[in-house]
């Protein structure tokens, strides 16, 4: 897909989020959900300044894959209702392995480019992978304590701390598995190509 293509779906994305943000922001002002609606206006941001900050380029689909995200962990889950729904926690949760599995794939690729050993990518990919996952458990207990928002669901938290944990490292071995095995192709697979795609704006930017 042309990059004419991807920004127009990326504008695309944007506009969605921001209409289903001002009906949050309607509907939960000044509610029990007020602050979490809050949080969702510059949740989307932080990424793309965590990248900024750190002088990384990254093609527009990390972009489009940011605000999917956002929009389903954040404004639709926490503040439409959306972990209501039947398996949505989990859902979002093994997209979140898969997301943060592709990231810690960049990480390994740019340092360890010419390394062979599938055994250490898998375990880097995958050690990193949950420990994020740890730490997103943390996450949703602080906002239990400090906005009441049980997305920990306290009457069953620890059946639902361990199975969030549990789906976003299935999401990161599936992901890792298919990146071990398409890592050295010739072809551009999907995920691999994002890599290939990503260390030749970053190389370039580099020798400018």
């Amino acid at each position: 897909m042309n990059d004419k293509k991807l920004n127009m779906i990326y504008k695309v994305c944007c506009v969605i989020y921001v209409i289903f943000l001002i009906y949050a922001l309607y509907r939960n002002w000044m509610g029990k959900y007020f602050f979490v609606t809050i949080s969702s206006c510059y949740l989307p941001f932080m990424a793309p300044l965590i990248v900024h900050i750190l002088k990384v380029k990254l093609p527009t689909e990390f972009y489009i894959v940011n605000i999917i995200f956002v929009f389903m962990a954040s404004l639709w889950g926490s503040c439409l209702g959306g972990y209501q729904i039947a398996y949505f926690d989990k859902v979002v949760h093994t997209f979140c392995g898969v997301i943060f599995a592709e990231l810690f794939y960049l990480l390994y690729k740019y340092y360890l480019r010419d390394d062979k050993r599938k055994s250490l990518m898998f375990i880097f990919i995958n050690g990193l992978n949950m420990a994020t996952a740890m730490v997103w458990e943390f996450y949703e207990f602080l906002m239990l304590y400090f906005f009441q928002y049980d997305a920990i669901r306290n009457s069953t938290g620890v059946y639902d701390t361990i199975t969030d944990m549990m789906v976003a490292t299935i999401g990161g071995l599936l992901l890792s598995l298919y990146l071990i095995h398409y890592d050295q192709d010739k072809k551009n697979h999907f995920f691999v190509s994002l890599e290939r795609k990503t260390y030749l704006m970053n190389k370039k930017n580099s020798v400018d």
